[in-house]
């Protein structure tokens, strides 16, 4: 021990400490075997106490960055009423956070304050944080620090590293960001981490999936992984609810398991984005991780139960009247809820119309029935059905964003950032959004799902051209440069005698071929006008340039 500061951690307990697994010094054994010494900042009179990775609790940092989790074991237990109030509570976002880390030279601490932007990563494991001033961006000294959450005080996560721009990029322009491991995430690595932990798990142990045979119904499954992928329309839509309703008849168990399924991948704790599921799931199929914060199936259960799951995932809090109702009405809730058996509830009626008030409150809603024939379909299109009025106004801007598309593909063709034999994006586009104009949903609130969807592809359409644009771009000025390199050493060659020419043909034909390709692949055109001017230079001495 040589008494530098190695980095932070979390006490939880009284003898145990959660921190990254980077901050313990390398000591060449596959787990670390040396002690590290820990100091209990903020609490009087506390000494330091030694400590050790605990067995089977060491994950060390993975290549692609996913892991670096550890727990030590404190040789002298410390009280408990110190142990960092760990919770499950759902990522809210630009919701305000904090973490106390121990920079150079400052022994005591200082916090350092950001707001979350959303999930990143490798396997979407962290959450990325943007500190509210440049003096807020973590440093060494802060890895395994707790995240707390202002609002709750609770502490949802770790401080793993940092992200800066490169240098290259102007200064007004560099970004620097935080990133932190949520908590679900580190109970993902390390479970046993969950008897210190408050909150309900995400999914309810009905709905989980054991992520074992194959997709049955892919079609539906890749419907439920776009709903979970798209952007929430809170904000951006007003008057108009983003809810779904799903009928899964009780003897349809494929699309059961594609439920089942989804919202297991979807959850950080429960799969962590697993391997096998994840690389042996049909194309389109699997939800961003972390796309869910619950999925509760409600059979049997009232609307004050399902409350106050929903009002303790935020942990949500009103002045005066505590009960669950009260405080989501006194509350936004960011929430994307699924919720399994509305028709199987209670009180079905009284159930959706608290469902309609979540909506209200800024929730997204995917509602499954079992019964096809449900009475609660019918109250759920009366609650749920937007103002057509929006609904025109909707589909005029999103024609709107077609023709924009269509600018930007026609553009793209022309500038070579996509070849002019690519299929072309911008009819398919055309054609679904005629569609949409004439589905027979149009006046039913099942139109928003098929909207929001629309919108996305749209969206996702334009990025794939604006980013082509911008490679194409970057790339000119290297193909001008490429290009110029290699006339340079055809013209050189030209001076040579021709059964030596003839020889090098291939290979100025080949680089030539790859700098007017559309698009360009600039790294292979390197390397063939590469080997060309190689080759030119191994002419036989006396006849090189």
């Amino acid at each position: 021990m040589t008494g530098e500061i190695l980095g932070a951690g979390i006490l939880l307990g009284g003898d145990t400490v959660l921190t990254c697994a980077h901050v313990i010094p390398d000591d060449g054994h596959p787990v670390p075997a040396s002690q590290v010494l820990v100091d209990l900042v903020q609490v009087p009179d506390a000494a330091p106490v030694t400590a050790r990775v605990a067995a089977g609790c060491w994950v060390p940092r993975r290549a692609d960055g996913c892991g670096d989790i550890a727990l030590l074991t404190l040789d002298r237990p410390q009280p408990a009423e110190h142990a960092a109030p760990l919770y499950r509570l759902s990522p809210e976002p630009l919701g305000q956070v904090r973490n106390l880390g121990f920079p150079r030279h400052n022994d005591n601490g200082t916090w350092f304050y950001a707001k979350i932007a959303g999930t990143v990563g490798p396997r979407a494991e962290w959450l990325e944080l943007i500190p509210d001033s440049p003096g807020d961006v973590v440093r060494r000294g802060c890895s395994g620090a707790g995240v707390e959450d202002v609002k709750t005080g609770h502490v949802i996560g770790m401080i793993v590293n940092r992200y800066d721009d490169a240098l290259d990029i102007p200064a007004d322009e560099r970004r620097q960001r935080s990133n932190m491991i949520h908590i679900e995430t580190i109970l993902q690595h390390l479970p046993l981490v969950h008897r210190f932990v408050g909150g309900d798990r995400v999914v309810d142990a009905r709905l989980v999936s054991r992520l074992t045979g194959g997709v049955q119904d892919i079609p539906f499954a890749q419907r439920l992984a776009l709903w979970l992928r798209r952007e929430s329309l809170t904000g951006r839509r007003p008057g108009v609810a983003d809810v779904e309703t799903v009928v899964i008849a009780h003897d349809d168990s494929g699309r059961y398991e594609a439920l089942s399924r989804a919202v297991t991948l979807a959850d950080r704790e429960l799969s962590g984005g697993d391997d096998e599921a994840v690389s042996a799931a049909p194309h389109g199929t699997v939800p961003p991780l972390g796309s869910v914060d619950l999925a509760i199936d409600v059979t049997g259960r009232t609307d004050t139960e399902v409350a106050r799951r929903v009002a303790d995932r935020l942990d949500l809090r009103s002045p005066g009247d505590t009960s669950p109702l009260s405080r989501i009405r006194a509350n936004d809730v960011p929430l994307t809820v699924v919720a399994v058996g509305l028709d199987r509830a209670s009180e079905p009626e009284a159930l959706l119309r608290f469902m309609k008030l979540l909506a209200d409150r800024g929730a997204r809603l995917m509602l499954v029935f079992r019964d096809p024939h449900a009475p609660g379909l019918r109250l759920a299109e009366g609650l749920f059905r937007p103002d057509p009025e929006r609904i025109d106004a909707w589909l005029e801007e999103l024609a709107d964003r077609v023709a924009e598309a269509t600018g930007l593909e026609q553009e793209a063709t022309a500038a070579g950032a996509r070849a002019a034999s690519d299929p072309a994006e911008a009819p398919a586009l055309r054609i679904n959004l005629t569609r949409l104009h004439h589905d027979p949903e149009r006046h039913t609130h099942h139109i928003v799902a098929k909207l929001a969807a629309f919108e996305h592809a749209v969206g996702a359409v334009r990025k794939r051209l604006e980013t082509a644009m911008r490679t194409a771009d970057t790339q000119r000025d290297e193909i001008k440069e490429l290009t110029g390199l290699l006339n340079a050493y055809a013209a050189l060659l030209g001076a040579k005698a021709a059964s030596e020419r003839r020889e090098l043909f291939p290979l100025q034909r080949a680089a030539h071929h790859e700098l007017t390709a559309v698009p360009c692949d600039v790294a292979a055109a390197r390397r063939a006008v590469d080997r060309f001017v190689r080759a030119v230079h191994l002419l036989p001495e006396g006849d090189a340039p």
